[in-house]
């Protein structure tokens, strides 16, 4: 089940601004809460295969890097492709992040193109245990390798995708990320303090103007 929370299908069933602002900002944090889950479960030593069936450790492939890692077990339900437009949106604005990556990881028994396949022995063991996965869903790794979102945002969710996968670059886990973009909106939907400001102008290369209007959505 996803939960999607938008800003401005909210607003109408407002009284007013800043209650509207209130709800809202209520029900995104439920929506996070769950991204730190995990985040004493590292990774780092888990191994997988690529296409050529090489078998490397996580830590090994990825040193250094924080990684936004889509999990996926169903090939009918496959990750988004490097061509899907949110998908490729997030990546282009990424890219000038080197210690920035992004990976699949798909857990059948199968080989499974542009993916990269967990090994089934004792090293994946505690990770299989935790994912509980019904469908396709982005972790993000931190360069400890520990897991900082669990079920995390997802490529649509613009603004704070974007803002958990930055803080992550310096270990920060989800849900301390989205809360603290969350608590920097005020009631008109502006971002109220100058170091989120400054975030968005350098991140997004060009300056916030006027409401936030954005979404959080988690899949379970």
């Amino acid at each position: 089940m996803m939960k999607k929370l938008l800003y401005l299908l909210i607003l109408p069933f407002c009284l007013t601004a800043s209650s509207c602002t209130m709800m809202v900002k209520g029900l995104a944090k439920l929506v996070v809460k769950d991204y730190n889950d995990h985040t004493n479960t590292y990774i780092s030593g888990i191994q997988v295969t690529d296409e050529k069936g090489k078998k490397q450790l996580f830590g090994e492939l990825f040193a250094g890097k924080t990684v936004y890692l889509y999990v996926w077990k169903d090939k009918k339900n496959r990750p988004p492709a490097d061509q899907e437009k949110t998908y490729h949106a997030l990546q282009q604005r990424f890219a000038k992040y080197p210690d920035v990556v992004f990976a699949n990881l798909y857990l059948g028994s199968d080989t499974a193109a542009n993916s990269y396949q967990l090994v089934n022995n004792a090293s994946s063991e505690e990770f299989r245990r935790i994912l509980k996965l019904n469908e396709k869903a982005p972790f993000i790794i931190g360069k400890d390798g520990s897991i900082l979102a669990y079920k995390g945002p997802k490529p649509g969710d613009n603004i704070v995708v974007d803002y958990v996968l930055f803080e992550a670059r310096n270990g920060m886990n989800g849900t301390k990320a989205a809360k603290k973009l969350i608590r920097g909106v005020n009631g008109d939907e502006e971002f109220k303090s100058p170091e989120l400001q400054e975030w968005y102008t350098n991140h997004f290369n060009k300056a916030p103007e006027g409401r936030m209007s954005f979404s959080i959505s988690s899949t379970h």
